[in-house]
């Protein structure tokens, strides 16, 4: 990749990297807090990751609606700076002793309203400073951008793993710095002069619903759009509400109540954490060095399967190492349908309608996880993690059954219908 003097693209991948870094810690510590240190429920658990990705299913839409009208570098700039805030005081909260559920609440929905404005601004923002503004340009930015996005996260769960020597509010505080960094760093981006959207006629409101229906009508209409959209919502239900509020429980059952040193939780939380995401790390890197699947809907399908599975076989009790490497193939399932879900909607929407469909996608995909991590923190409580479980793998592979009988996307092959284009 050629020198970005201009637009200082570097500076980009470390300012998007520093916020999935943090993503990484939080995604270990934030159940570690409410579970270990506040010790509450599997319901109120439930309760606090929904609030952790509530905002961000509500707010997206307002967010991209927000990015098309002012600059993306200035969004993302205040919102660095804004968590650099919000881990501060969670940091001095917990060495202070002072953290309670209703504050850990607050942060929760602190932090997914920030993300709320600050995705798709840093989205809109990679295609303005990428070291080339042609198509082959921005594609390999884009995959600079994923790569940097995984490595970090990654990196963050392998830092979060040192809990117990660092201690967990020192590490929080030391978040608050590493936002304090990207903040600067996105302040000296030199992006290329973004194209803002206009005002607009009549009430805001209005308009933005007037988008989300034509995005909503043309998935509709879409015989291969429509079931991909439907398995992204199930994802969101089935997949992420297990990743935040199952498999953490089942987790935490390896440890004694009473454990002298609860932090070993939290290192057995990054510990399973990291082979997810190195498995999905690995699958897109598979993906990216050999190129097309040409039989991409039956892919898709296949790696839904594979995390069905894998979630109703963690319901039968095992070592703990065995669990990890479950996480692991699961996590390879997962890189192959996060690309391919997003790719097929990208081949398939139409060009005028494109972006209302992806933020559909988007919509669907991350407002089942909210809805999962409450339900399952309430059967949990009922039922226990492990039997659990069962439910939401059954559910996605009772729905990919389905899919696979009666939708076409069996018969999708490599290229896009030329009227899709």
């Amino acid at each position: 990749m050629p020198p970005a003097q201009s637009t200082r693209f570097p500076a980009y991948l470390f300012t998007h990297g520093a916020w999935f870094l943090a993503f990484g810690v939080q995604l270990v510590l934030f159940p570690y807090l409410v579970r270990v240190v506040l010790q509450e429920d599997e319901i109120r658990f439930g309760l606090a990751q929904m609030c952790l990705q509530l905002p961000t299913t509500l707010l997206i839409l307002i967010g991209g609606f927000t990015a098309d009208r002012i600059r993306p570098r200035r969004i993302v700039v205040i919102a660095c700076a804004l968590s650099v805030l919000t881990f501060a005081a969670l940091g001095l909260m917990v060495i202070s002793g002072r953290l309670t559920y209703g504050l850990i609440i607050v942060y929760a929905l602190s932090v997914g309203s920030i993300g709320a404005f600050a995705i798709p601004a840093r989205d809109s923002l990679l295609s303005l400073v990428s070291p080339g503004h042609g198509p082959g340009d921005v594609h390999r930015a884009v995959n600079f951008a994923s790569l940097a996005q995984f490595g970090a996260q990654i990196l963050g769960m392998a830092y979060a793993t040192t809990a117990p020597f660092l201690g967990v509010g020192p590490m929080l505080l030391s978040l608050s710095l590493i936002m304090a960094l990207a903040s600067l760093a996105a302040l000296a981006l030199r992006p290329r002069p973004a194209q803002l959207a206009a005002a607009g006629d009549g009430h805001l409101v209005a308009r933005m619903a007037a988008d989300i229906g034509g995005g909503l009508k043309a998935v509709a209409r879409s015989p291969i759009i429509f079931p991909v959209v439907l398995c992204a919502l199930f994802v969101g239900v089935c997949f992420m509400g297990s990743f935040f509020v199952l498999l953490p429980l089942i987790v935490q059952s390896y440890f004694p109540p009473n454990d002298p040193d609860p932090t070993h939780i939290a290192t057995a939380f990054a510990l399973f954490s990291l082979c997810f995401w190195i498995g999905s790390l690995i699958s897109v890197l598979l993906m990216v060095r050999f190129g097309h699947i040409r039989r991409k809907g039956v892919a898709y399908m296949a790696s839904l399967t594979c995390g069905g599975l894998v979630l109703v076989v963690c319901s039968i009790p095992m070592p703990f190492p065995a669990l990890c490497m479950l996480n692991f193939v699961w996590g390879l399932g997962g890189g192959v349908a996060m690309t391919l879900g997003r790719g097929i909607v990208q081949q398939h929407a139409p060009a005028e309608s494109r972006g209302r469909i992806l933020s559909v996608f988007t919509l669907g995909l991350m407002g089942g996880g909210p809805l999962g991590a409450v339900s399952y923190g309430f059967l949990a409580k009922a039922v226990g993690p492990h039997l659990a479980i069962l439910a939401p793998g059954l559910l996605m592979l009772t729905l990919v059954a389905c899919v696979f009988t009666f939708s076409p996307l069996r018969h999708l092959d490599e290229d896009p219908h030329p009227s899709a284009a």
